[in-house]
């Protein structure tokens, strides 16, 4: 077993990594900052020099970076925030990382390609098309300039055990459905909605691979085999949640207002050669994180 440090911990995908790794016997330390308590070492990842102090105190074998500034809209309003995160930190835990012998695994997201030529294959050219996909990127760079030996995980749009439905920008389209006005919802933009859960999983198997032939380094591609919209996802949501669609329209264009690729459906060939592949349908998926969400979907008078 390894002793593995988790950045986000507090955060959608961070949780469940921490619940996975701990669940297979890790030793884990989990950091957070605006949501740090007791199991949680609070860590502000912007301070390069507190950093590599808490790396060097700690020496964690393993890091998984899952600390990010994820939405796309708030990058493009306040990119130098965007960039202090995704890329100024992840340059300083690189370092660190480093400096102290560990292994790291950034995370980072599907939307470094611009959406016209799906499915992304691990090699393809990166090309994003709003800040945010291009604060991921150059945080890839980063960290895969800082040492060839560590690894990068590519992710599509996450689901998972949430505190409040806006954690995810799947489960907060519950929303929508709670709205009865009538309003269109994009039918455009294809994605691939994966399991934090699943994901998790792929993570601490792709560690184990780690310890056991020191071969896993480089960019990997992680998701969901099902490609659907968001006007797809809120008829899956309605019918395991019994809510009318009647009143959600399909749009055949872009609804959102940073822009968003068209399809970044990824080719997740380089982790399926080392037996890792997704096995979680949305449907089945999303269900049981609702179930795990109970409080969440409470605050609206849901039950499931």
């Amino acid at each position: 077993m390894a002793k593995i440090m988790v950045t986000g911990a507090t955060g959608l995908l961070g949780r469940a990594v921490i619940k996975q790794l701990e669940l297979t016997g890790h030793e884990v330390v989990a950091t957070g900052f605006s949501r740090a308590s007791d199991s949680v070492h609070r860590l502000d990842l912007t301070l390069p020099n507190a950093v590599a102090d808490f790396v060097s105190h700690h020496s964690p074998q393993v890091i998984v970076h899952c600390a990010a500034e994820r939405r796309p809209d708030v990058s493009e309003q306040n990119p130098q925030a965007a960039l202090a995160l995704n890329l100024s930190a992840s340059q300083a835990l690189a370092q660190a990382a480093k400096a102290n012998h560990a292994w790291l695994i950034y995370i980072s997201t599907d939307y470094v390609f611009d959406g016209t030529q799906p499915k992304y294959a691990e090699d393809a050219a990166t090309h994003p098309v709003n800040f945010y996909g291009e604060s991921k990127r150059r945080g890839e760079e980063i960290v895969l300039n800082t040492s060839p030996d560590f690894a990068v995980l590519r992710l599509p749009i996450l689901y998972g055990q949430v505190e409040k439905l806006s954690e995810s920008a799947v489960l907060v389209l519950i929303q929508l459905l709670m709205d009865k006005r009538p309003q269109g919802i994009d039918n455009w933009a294809v994605r691939s909605p994966t399991s934090t859960a699943d994901i998790a999983n792929a993570i601490d198997k792709l560690i184990a691979q780690h310890i056991e032939r020191s071969i896993v380094q480089g960019i990997y591609h992680f998701s969901a085999a099902e490609t659907m919209t968001k006007y797809q996802m809120l008829l899956t949501l309605g019918e395991i949640l019994q809510l009318s669609t009647a009143h959600l329209t399909p749009e055949s264009t872009p609804t959102d207002s940073a822009k968003r690729p068209r399809d970044c459906t990824l080719s997740c060939a380089r982790l399926a050669a080392l037996g890792i592949r997704s096995d979680i349908h949305f449907a089945t998926g999303v269900r049981q994180a609702l179930t795990q969400s109970s409080g969440a979907l409470a605050a609206l008078g849901l039950t499931l």
